[in-house]
């Protein structure tokens, strides 16, 4: 039965893929064209990922993911991963900050060499905590009743792996995502700067962005591994819910629209942050962060303090710089929109935030998450589907009233009023 279902969501899986491809409008051929040689192979990753999940769930054997062993495997596994991925973080700001790349590369070689060395020590960790990971969301989707048959189907299954680079393209004059494609994961930094340098320089009216993405909805689907756990586990149930949406019409529909785009994200950031959350509650009670201390009211004995210093978020300036760049765009001011991008994009950096392209592509693909800060300032989606949540009962019930939706239309004749 199990093999059925992931037959089922694999052939799915690529029908979409296949639809989304072989549009042949001019602009899409020539984007194909520049970026040809470093193209993802979603097919060729499918079958080499199902050799090796079903052979490391034959050298895995039984594991009880309810264990103080099964804990601390996964936070030793996920200590070192965040280790590896704060050297990267390092690595990379270092070269783009850098005045003379030559140097900048030498100074980080010893860096590098530690990073590969981490990634080999970690290769024989990673599956069983993997599996282990598996199983606790998969009781949680359980618990909740979603999947098939009163079972997590498809099954959870993922790996800790490099998702593809994603390659976005939206027009300068306008926030959209107008074409988006799958890179591969070892593209160095210099040809992603080259390449977004010749997409823009060769095709009118474009804006290019080659980011790097947490997870990925193949089956297994992908997963970084450099992150905190809670980001993790909702990770793992975000990209369970795109698998899950492939055999529905808002699954198969994602590539019809931006707005279809967008609803089927949200959908699966609120139900995998709901489910995520729900197993870090169950495994991890004790990295579930506390709730503020009531404050008690000032008595002459103990007078109002001082007030400290408002703390930056980078929430609220994300969403300022967006709500700014819309008002711009409509009043058709295209390069003072991207000098605002790249002043606040500065501002970013001076507060600890590096974000390496701020442009139009950024905040089509971000804001495809209505989620984000990145997300438009008027936007019918996301408050929508906020409402619909509060308005069922409970997770299962949520997914059964988006998953029939094909369009925006279908989302406000559903909730009218957001």
């Amino acid at each position: 039965m199990v093999l059925l279902v992931v037959v089922l969501v694999a052939g799915l899986f690529g029908y979409v893929q296949w639809t989304r491809l072989r549009s042949s409008d001019s602009y899409s051929v020539s984007v194909r064209a520049i970026v040809q040689d470093y193209r993802f192979s979603i097919p060729r990753w499918e079958v080499n990922a199902l050799r090796s999940e079903l052979v490391e769930r034959l050298s895995v054997g039984h594991l009880n993911e309810d264990t103080s062993e099964s804990k601390q495997s996964v936070l030793a596994y996920l200590d070192t991963a965040g280790h590896m991925g704060a050297l990267e973080g390092h690595i990379e700001r270092t070269i783009i900050l850098s005045e003379n790349r030559a140097e900048a590369y030498a100074s980080v070689a010893s860096l590098q060499e530690e990073v590969e060395e981490l990634r080999a020590g970690q290769e024989d960790k990673r599956p069983p905590v993997e599996r282990i990971l598996e199983m606790q969301v998969s009781q949680m989707l359980v618990e909740e009743k979603l999947g098939w048959l009163g079972l997590a189907l498809p099954p959870v299954a993922f790996q800790f792996t490099e998702p593809p680079y994603n390659l976005i393209l939206s027009p300068r004059d306008e926030i959209r995502l107008r074409m988006s494609m799958t890179l591969i994961p070892s593209l160095s930094l210099e040809t992603r700067e080259a390449l977004e340098i010749t997409l823009e320089g060769e095709l009118l009216n474009t804006s290019a962005l080659i980011d790097g993405i947490g997870g990925f909805s193949t089956w297994p689907t992908m997963v970084i591994d450099r992150a905190s756990l809670p980001w993790i586990l909702n990770t793992i149930a975000h990209e369970w819910v795109h698998t899950y949406l492939i055999g529905f019409p808002l699954g198969r529909y994602y590539w019809s629209s931006s707005d279809a785009s967008a609803i089927n994200e949200t959908v699966a950031d609120i139900v995998g942050n709901e489910v995520g959350r729900k197993a870090l509650e169950r495994y991890y009670p004790e990295l579930v962060p506390s709730p503020p201390p009531p404050q008690s009211p000032p008595t002459p004995a103990h007078p109002v303090p001082e007030p400290d210093p408002p703390v930056f978020g980078f929430g609220e300036e994300m969403r300022i710089t967006r709500e700014r760049v819309d008002i711009l765009l409509a009043e058709g001011k295209v390069t003072e929109t991207e000098e605002y991008m790249e002043e606040r994009r500065q501002f970013l950096l001076e507060n600890g935030y590096f974000i390496r392209r701020l442009n139009q592509a950024y905040f089509a693909f971000h804001g495809t998450y209505r989620t984000s800060a990145a997300a438009p300032t008027e936007d019918p989606i996301g408050p929508r589907l906020f409402r619909l949540r509060e308005e069922t009962p409970d997770l299962a019930s949520f997914l059964r009233a988006v998953r029939g939706m094909r369009t925006l239309d279908d989302l406000i004749e559903r909730v009218p009023e957001p």
